[in-house]
């Protein structure tokens, strides 16, 4: 078994080279403003719906595929 030990120093230092991110949100890419009236997910387009007690707006979708195929032998 190998156990490795740091000093408390080692541990809590950060690389002082390296930048800090920039978290900000470009102006070109914020989501849309929402509407004052009716369904405010609609600026999103069809089917989004708001979900109770957010902000927050989805759209669920989905499919269902049947495939039958079958064999007959002769006798």
């Amino acid at each position: 078994m190998l156990i490795a030990v740091l000093s408390p120093s080692a541990v809590l230092a950060a690389p002082a080279s390296r930048p800090k991110p920039d978290y900000t949100t470009p102006a070109n890419r914020l989501p849309p403003a929402k509407s004052a009236a009716g369904n405010p997910c609609a600026v999103f387009g069809p089917g989004f719906l708001k979900v109770e007690g957010t902000d927050t707006c989805m759209k669920i979708g989905g499919s269902v595929q049947v495939d039958i195929s079958g064999a007959a032998r002769p006798r």
